[in-house]
């Protein structure tokens, strides 16, 4: 389980950076191995992140002598494939002035990558590489095409840098737009965004009136929307690869060897999540609680 979290503003008021720190140091709920940011500023695609806390982030001066961007994107990871020593494995990453964020798991990143060599040992790098591919046609169709697993991620581009691409595929991907400072926020959890926007609903004689300002969205699965400084660019529906990974046979366990990893939807949040038979502990990927055995019937 990994979160991340952005925005993006149309017009020329920024957010209060007191919230966005908030929101950020919240996120670390998600991920405590490492965290960072990014951003576009004069055509340059600019990157922060190391192996630590966001609420540790927070704390260096290159967040604190940061003035708000236009749009940034944020992440905080729990790692998974690649240790966070090694930075090339935390988020953001980039490559060409492409950049993401990603929450969710990519199981055949080996075969995307071949004998070709790559910058890091992150799953997440599968994303990128894809994206980045100089190939005609959709990038994102082929990201839906190539991939197998589970992703939820936003992109930035130096050489578009009026765009930002949000992507879902079996992780959450939540919204909120501020109508009266034309901002559009976007996080992994609807609640952190509520907590630290300071958002709450209104009500009259029992009938809900909404929360002022803010207006909430949710990403269908299967989902990419692009971004522009007139608003929705395009919001198109994608049909993924299959994934072989889902058709396993993961429900006889007594054919499991100890640690053999398989893929179970979570009884809790209903998402897609590894599980290590014989592990002690398992936890769900995306919601963070506790499985059991009994979750694998």
């Amino acid at each position: 389980m990994c979160g991340i979290m952005g925005y993006y503003c149309f017009g020329n008021i920024k957010p209060d950076k007191d919230k966005i720190t908030n929101m950020f140091a919240l996120l670390e709920t998600r991920g405590r191995d490492a965290s960072g940011f990014a951003f576009i500023s004069e055509d340059n695609l600019i990157v922060h992140k190391a192996a630590l806390r966001s609420s540790e982030m927070i704390r260096t001066n290159e967040w604190k002598q940061l003035t708000l961007p236009q749009s940034m994107i944020f992440h905080a990871r729990a790692k998974t494939q690649g240790s966070e020593k090694n930075n090339a494995n935390n988020h953001p990453l980039f490559k060409q002035g492409l950049c993401i964020v990603h929450n969710g798991i990519i199981y055949n990143d080996r075969e995307i990558f071949g004998k070709n060599q790559r910058d890091a040992e992150v799953d997440s790098e599968a994303i990128l590489a894809v994206l980045s591919a100089k190939h005609k046609g959709d990038k994102i169709k082929r990201v839906f095409e190539k991939l197998e697993g589970s992703f939820a991620f936003a992109a930035i581009d130096k050489n578009s840098p009026e765009q930002l691409i949000l992507v879902k595929k079996d992780n959450p991907v939540d919204l909120y737009y501020n109508v009266r400072d034309d901002i559009l926020y976007f996080c992994s959890e609807r609640s952190i965004m509520q907590e630290a926007l300071e958002i709450k609903s209104n009500s009259k004689r029992g009938f809900n009136l909404g929360e002022n300002d803010y207006h909430y969205y949710e990403m269908e699965n299967n989902y990419a929307m692009t971004i522009n400084h007139e608003g929705v660019e395009t919001y198109q529906k994608y049909s993924p690869k299959r994934d072989e990974w889902s058709f396993r046979n993961y429900f006889d366990t007594k054919k499991k060897t100890v640690g053999e990893e398989l893929i179970i939807e979570c009884p809790w949040c209903l998402e897609m999540t590894s599980y290590h038979y014989g592990r002690l502990f398992n936890r769900c990927e995306n919601c963070g609680m506790a499985l059991s055995e009994d979750d694998l019937i």
